[in-house]
């Protein structure tokens, strides 16, 4: 089982969603971004370390929410 972290990017009102490619499993889904951890990585490292290569920003992370398990069919 993959893990990943996603970040719900806040900005006074507004939440920040992306959009997946047509090319990508869940083609054109709406998601907060994140990605995988790569292993022995910690979660906040990780999120950072995917924000920062997915979208060119560098955040802080101010807490970490509880984890979700999903199985996707």
């Amino acid at each position: 089982m993959d893990q990943v972290t996603c970040a719900i990017i806040l900005d006074e009102e507004s939440v920040l969603v992306t959009r997946r490619s047509q090319h990508m499993p869940h083609p054109l889904k709406w998601e907060f971004p994140g990605g995988k951890l790569k292993e022995g990585e910690k979660p906040e490292v990780c999120i950072r370390r995917e924000i920062r290569e997915e979208l060119s920003i560098e955040i802080s992370v101010e807490r970490l929410l509880p984890t979700v398990t999903h199985s996707y069919d």
